[in-house]
């Protein structure tokens, strides 16, 4: 998803800033624990995985001391659950384990092994979210709550429940609308085409499918021109002499979506176009020290919990006058696509 590959990126920015920028930074100053908290729940999923890692200091090069895992990992010196509030009511307590199971992309942090959190819960888009991190050896207490994106209904194009619903892409300006889902700050859409390709020895086979990332938004609506899929189609669809012919399976509509914390976190992290190259740092995560009996809030804490989701409609069909563009177009007149498949 486009929203969750920007924010492994952003996670990798802020970990740097812990580790690099906190407060007055300095080879030979005190260690501080800066917590670094990254989580996207999702209502649709069953198992919900976090980022925690915290900052470290290091008297010898710092992309050496990135490259060893122990150096920014907690490991199982924490202690991590996910409690689910009606209102002040606490209802359920979730508590994560660790897990390996998943590797890390290359880069500057230790790769391929990494530790993540791991809970299986189903989650309810009423509720809301807090995750309590405590670290058993200093009983310092990091907190993070958040609410869950809803669902969105698709105004236009038009689309029936239970019907085989026909979409149009045409040369000019056309519109996707829909309802602002609740606790939404941020869209993003795209269109994903499925084919299959005939050959001529009469096997078949289905491609991967060719998507089409549309624009992002924080209104109701996303505009975009129709004909530009088809340029998409012709990027995507390579001429194979192999192949008689080709016809259309079906055409998806994703709308990613994303709460507010989310956004004003991309936002935060974003690189600065203006004169003013002042950054604002957001996070939505505290961070509490035990002392004498009590907990203090001291600020120790960075990173991001919020909610994404993802909307998706297929539509069984496209319009006459795609269709028309397709076979006999002039991106995609000479790629062999037939209306049916005979």
């Amino acid at each position: 998803m486009m929203i969750k590959k920007v924010l492994f990126v952003v996670l990798a920015f802020s970990f740097c800033l812990a580790s690099c920028k906190k407060k007055d930074f300095s080879l030979n100053g005190e260690y501080e624990d800066v917590t670094i908290l990254y989580g996207l729940l999702n209502p649709k999923d069953s198992v919900h995985y976090l980022k925690i890692y915290k900052s470290f200091l290091t008297e010898g090069n710092a992309y050496d001391a990135a490259k060893n895992i122990n150096n920014f990992s907690y490991i199982d010196s924490i202690e991590v659950t996910l409690e689910e509030y009606e209102g002040e009511k606490l209802l359920r307590t979730f508590s994560f384990d660790t897990t390996t199971a998943i590797p890390k992309d290359s880069g500057i942090f230790a790769y391929p092994l990494q530790i993540l959190y791991k809970t299986t819960a189903d989650l309810n888009e009423d509720y809301i979210y807090k995750v309590g991190i405590r670290n058993l050896y200093t009983n310092k207490k990091v907190v993070a709550s958040t609410p869950l994106v809803g669902k969105l209904k698709l105004k236009y194009p038009m689309f029936y429940i239970n019907k085989n619903n026909t979409i149009t892409f045409i040369p000019q300006k056309q519109e996707l609308e829909y309802n602002k889902g609740n606790n939404v700050a941020y869209y993003e859409a795209s269109f994903e085409l499925y084919y299959t390709e005939v050959l001529k020895n009469g096997s078949r086979r289905q491609p991967e499918s060719i998507v089409w990332n549309v624009g992002n938004t924080t209104t109701e609506y996303i505009y975009y021109v129709g004909e530009t899929f088809l340029r998409k189609i012709k990027e995507g669809v390579k001429e194979d002499n192999q192949v008689d012919y080709r016809f259309i399976d079906s055409v998806l509509l994703h709308i990613y979506t994303a709460s507010n914390d989310l956004y004003l976190y991309i936002q935060s992290t974003a690189a600065s176009t203006g004169l003013n190259q002042e950054r604002w740092d957001y996070t939505n995560v505290k961070s509490y020290a035990w002392e004498d009996g009590a907990y203090v809030e001291d600020g120790n804490a960075l990173g991001v919990l919020s909610s994404r989701g993802v909307n998706t409609w297929m539509f069984k069909e496209i319009s006459d006058v795609t269709y028309d563009s397709l076979l006999f177009g002039r991106y995609t007149g000479h790629l062999k696509f037939k209306k049916y498949d005979y």
